[in-house]
């Protein structure tokens, strides 16, 4: 896994509301989000990268003066970990 995250937020402020969403089914188990928030961030810069887990897959965030963009590509099965496989739902 691959996380790499560097924010700043106002401390004065918890505010946190969804401006906008779209997601879309890109494969039998692939999913895409693309998200706009409004938040208290001031600036955020997040990448993450992961496999062998739940929902594994690519995130980037990034966030100036109050709103942040989230796009996230991802594996919409869980990791079993005994396994070393993704879960089988019937």
């Amino acid at each position: 896994m691959i996380n790499i995250n560097l924010s700043v937020a106002n401390p004065f402020s918890n505010r946190f509301s969804m401006v906008s969403n779209l997601n879309k089914m890109l494969g039998k188990y692939v999913a895409f989000e693309a998200n706009i928030y409004r938040t208290a961030t001031i600036i955020n810069l997040t990448l993450v990268y992961s496999i062998r887990q739940d929902h594994a897959g690519l995130r980037v965030e990034f966030g100036l003066l109050g709103y942040d963009c989230e796009f996230h590509m991802y594996n919409t099965r869980h990791w079993d970990y005994k396994k070393k496989t993704w879960d089988i739902y019937d």
